[in-house]
């Protein structure tokens, strides 16, 4: 199962799933607020008070639904703040056989918060004022990592609009990645197969909040990839997954990567 990250849809992993359908059952899907799926939040709500919680447990209710529909325990790849919306997920329960988390943008413990609720700011004010496309803005800026180029450039590109269309479902990603650091404790207990991959030339802060989360769960493999930052393309991150489905060179994973909806 394919799961995005922030400003984007499932058509943003098509390339992936196509990538890896010749050997795996792969299920994508859209967040909520994104492409097929309704449920987009009211913009007046506020992602980082009591509101954050559930936010966040609606799309876990989401995921666990998609989850059901494939029948089985499926392995999941989850990218950027994805990746902390299937964490949690499978932390409250949701059915996972192995865990794939690409790059989720936790601070670590002890970090300042101020500089990502300042981007929340921003990001919401933009959505209450009916700006999706400064909204994106914003939430980039306050992301560089996130974005394969600066936001002055990406709006001269034809996928800018798709971006746009997406900024309505922001307060989600909000609430999952500039809320709670980085939950150690409660990964401590986490008994699964799982992979945190980051980039070579990702961020020091993004590798180090990878690295402690790696750290966190019991037997958990740590991979960078060479040459790489957030933005992956399908060719050189489809064949590291389908290593990691099949673990002894035999058959995937069983219900392996998931088909979507």
């Amino acid at each position: 199962m394919l799961t995005t990250g922030a400003l984007q849809g499932r058509a943003s992993v098509r390339l992936l799933a196509e990538a890896l359908a010749d050997r795996f059952a792969v299920t994508t899907w859209d967040r909520r607020g994104r492409g097929d799926s309704g449920g987009a939040p009211d913009p007046g709500r506020d992602p980082l008070g009591p509101d954050g919680t559930e936010l966040v447990a609606a799309e876990v209710a989401d995921l666990a639904a998609v989850v059901a529909g494939t029948g089985g325990a499926p392995a999941h790849y989850a990218h950027s703040a994805g990746a902390v919306l299937v964490l949690e997920a499978v932390l409250r329960g949701v059915p996972a056989s192995r865990v794939v988390a690409h790059e989720p943008p936790w601070r670590l413990p002890g970090d300042d918060p101020g500089p990502r609720r300042d981007l929340v700011a921003a990001t919401m004010a933009a959505l209450r004022a009916g700006d999706p496309d400064a909204a994106a803005a914003a939430f980039l800026d306050g992301f560089p990592a996130a974005a394969p180029a600066p936001v002055e450039r990406l709006r001269r590109t034809p996928f800018w609009a798709g971006t746009v269309a997406h900024a309505a479902s922001l307060p989600h990603d909000a609430a999952l990645v500039v809320g709670e650091p980085l939950p150690v404790g409660r990964f401590a207990g986490l008994e699964l197969p799982l992979l945190a991959l980051d980039g070579e030339h990702s961020p020091a802060w993004v590798r180090r909040a990878v690295a402690a989360f790696a750290a966190a769960v019991p037997g958990a493999e740590h991979r960078t990839l060479p040459g790489q930052v957030h933005i992956v393309t399908p060719a050189v991150l489809a064949p590291v997954l389908a290593e990691f489905l099949t673990p002894d060179g035999g058959a995937p994973v069983p219900d392996a990567v998931g088909g979507g909806r």
